[in-house]
């Protein structure tokens, strides 16, 4: 009678192997960290290809920013003077104008840099919604006494990335002339530069500049700028003429 206990052999070893739960963790940590590096890099490499200018703004805003800082300190240390010598009174008090004079020019242009950046990050990052050729803004400002008046439109798209977007702008006003309404397209406007309507060629933005006179006894109501591009894009957009005005007023505008 077979012995039902008796052992057989196996023709397939058992192998037994020391489960290391920090090894594998720190594995996957290593593993992640890189896939967060490589998007970190893509991304970089992504946004100085698509607005290098972005980049080098970037640095003017810390260099002003340190600026500023070094202005600060330097302040401080002439009021301290201010305070102990009586018999520089007048020296450290026109020292202390220039710089709070310098500190103030100093935070206008930090507000500048700032505006600027974010209006391109704005415009080239991803999350930024996809538009054709489109008007961000348009500013007036008169040309000394007379009905004379310069004019700045910043136009942008970032629907066709690295593409060239050319074409003219028509630029029209509408107002009151003689009690009836009125709208002068440019051909109509008198001692207008360019001669012809105005074009443009950009990438990604372009500040498009004209100047132009308006007829005696004409009462400006709105600005109208007509886009039209080579590659079929029409764009019309229409701004108060006061508030054209008031954009204008800001000196950042004409820089």
């Amino acid at each position: 009678m077979k012995n039902p206990f008796k052992s057989h052999p196996s023709s397939t070893p058992l192998i037994v192997q020391a489960h290391d739960p920090a090894r594998t963790r720190r594995v996957r940590i290593a593993l992640v960290a890189a896939w967060v590096l490589s998007i970190a890099a893509v991304w970089a490499i992504a946004s100085y290809r698509a607005a290098p200018g972005l980049f080098e703004m970037q640095g003017k805003l810390l260099q002003a920013e340190s600026q500023r800082e070094s202005m600060r300190a330097e302040l401080e240390e002439i009021k301290q003077k201010l305070s102990i010598s009586e018999r520089s009174d007048q020296v450290s008090r026109s020292a202390n104008e220039v710089l709070q004079e310098q500190l103030t020019t100093s935070e206008e242009e930090i507000a500048s840099l700032r505006a600027d950046l974010a209006f391109y990050q704005r415009l080239m990052g991803g999350k930024a919604p996809r538009q054709g050729l489109t008007v961000q803004q348009i500013a007036l400002r008169p040309i000394g006494d007379g009905d004379g008046y310069e004019l700045r439109a910043t136009l942008t798209q970032n629907l066709r990335k690295g593409e060239t977007t050319s074409g003219d702008a028509n630029i029209r006003i509408e107002g009151m002339l003689k009690g009836s309404l009125k709208a002068l397209d440019w051909n109509e406007l008198v001692q207008r530069k360019p001669e012809q309507p105005p074009s443009f060629s950009f990438k990604y933005f372009q500040e498009l500049d004209a100047s132009f006179v308006l007829p005696e006894g004409f009462t400006p109501n709105r600005v109208v700028l007509v886009m039209k591009s080579a590659q079929g894009d029409q764009f019309e957009r229409s701004f108060p003429w006061e508030q054209a005005l008031a954009t204008g007023a800001d000196e950042h505008v004409w820089k």
